[in-house]
């Protein structure tokens, strides 16, 4: 996913280059950049491509670029009833689910180094499709939609600006905080995960139990220990932990783990 968002920047950027260079200076172009965007840092990655073009491109009246965000919220529950209901190919696993509703950043212009999201707009999204007034939430939805952009017209995009020193040490100890949050919130919900493990084994087998909890342990050091390990699926967890209890050998799935 990682490489699929830098070719998504890429794909804006490209676009508006290419809008600029060709284009007169009457004609306008609307992007939709449409995904989860769940951390903070990912939005302002396509604000700041907007900023570089700006830096590259060659000065005109029409050279402006506006940015506004339209946030659909709903219901970690109400999602993953949506889910049930895709076919079996398009079905996100329930852990991915889980773990995005845990670091989910909404736009707040109040944060640090957020201002980019002052132009934005909260949509409920958990309404029923079966419901009657859905045309009536469509049309209140749109109207929401063109306020916000209405509004971002008003205030352009600047090109973007060096930044001293000092910016960019806060930018990055801003960038560690939030990392650290992240890692905690992985962290936490895998011991939770194990914890409900071990009550199971003991349930089932309480002379297991003490084995079971000193897996618990030991996953838990390896989680702490290589960060990338806590981006491990719910189900590969339960898999090692299984395999721990019983003495047998994992697959190459937490191999990598040890030997990066």
């Amino acid at each position: 996913w990682r490489k699929s968002r830098v070719r998504a920047l890429e794909t804006l950027k490209d676009a508006l280059a290419a809008h600029f260079s060709r284009h007169s200076d009457e004609s306008s172009l609307l992007i939709i950049m449409d995904d989860n965007f769940q951390l903070r840092s990912m939005r302002r990655d396509v604000y700041r491509s907007c900023q570089e073009i700006l830096s590259t491109a060659l000065p005109s009246s029409q050279t402006i670029i506006f940015f506004s965000t339209a946030y659909f919220s709903a219901p970690l529950e109400v999602c993953l009833q949506r889910n049930q209901q895709r076919s079996v190919k398009e079905r996100i696993p329930a852990d991915v689910m889980n773990r995005m509703a845990l670091v989910m950043e909404p736009p707040d212009e109040t944060k640090p180094y957020a201002s980019f999201e002052r132009f934005h707009t909260s949509i409920d999204n958990s309404y029923n499709s079966l419901d009657a007034d859905t045309d009536i939430w469509n049309s209140e939805m749109l109207n929401r939609i063109d306020e916000c952009l209405k509004k971002s017209v008003l205030s352009p995009i600047l090109p973007k600006v060096e930044l001293s020193l000092k910016e960019i040490a806060q930018l990055e100890q801003q960038r560690m905080r939030q990392r650290e949050e992240t890692l905690k919130c992985q962290i936490q919900r895998i011991d939770q995960l194990l914890r409900k493990l071990v009550g199971a084994v003991g349930r089932v087998e309480k002379k297991r139990s003490k084995k079971a909890n000193e897996v618990r342990k030991s996953i838990m050091e390896r989680i702490r220990k290589h960060d990338n390990a806590v981006n491990r699926s719910d189900d590969s967890i339960v898999q090692y932990f299984a395999c721990s209890i019983l003495g047998e050998e994992m697959k190459n799935d937490w191999y990598d783990v040890d030997n990066p």
